[in-house]
């Protein structure tokens, strides 16, 4: 009920008066009726009625979610090699395509080519923090040095 007493105290404050009175129960014969068909409900009902049961409350907004994408650095490379699409700056347009050669797309992850080591996955620094703190807490519980740190999960596959 407190929900519902919320909800309408949000609405009543777009109005500019209201005014709210309470109705005798005599005159109130659709509630009643309401109150004696839920009353009723496990009882059985002799005749058809169609009874429909809403999936969430009338008191709930939807859920709105934002996503928010920074751009990173591998938003040109990407942008090149799934689109062949450069900057309109040249001198970074060149950069673009001298870095991309190093760079390739599989099944929508962009990886680092090299020839002594294999594919080494690119992540957004987000997905980057959080793979150094599995590496460093998490599951590997590693306590060494920044380079050390840095060579292990070069060794697992990141870059």
């Amino acid at each position: 009920m407190t929900a519902y007493l919320q909800h309408t105290r949000h609405l009543l404050a777009t109005f500019d008066a209201h005014l709210i009175s309470q109705a005798p129960r005599s005159e109130n014969s659709h509630a009643d009726a309401l109150a004696r068909l839920a009353s009723t409900l496990e009882q059985g009902i002799s005749r058809n009625i169609q009874i429909e049961f809403l999936d969430q409350p009338s008191t709930q907004a939807p859920l709105i979610c934002t996503i928010d994408h920074s751009p990173t650095w591998m938003d040109p490379i990407i942008q090149f090699l799934q689109n062949q699409r450069l900057p309109i700056d040249s001198a970074e347009a060149r950069r673009v395509l001298h870095r991309s050669a190093r760079y390739l797309i599989i099944n929508g992850a962009i990886y680092k080519c090299s020839f002594n080591l294999p594919y080494l996955r690119c992540l957004t620094p987000k997905k980057g923090n959080y793979g150094l703190w599995e590496i460093h807490e998490g599951i590997c519980n590693n306590h060494s040095g920044a380079r050390a740190l840095a060579h292990k999960a070069i060794r697992q596959g990141y870059f």
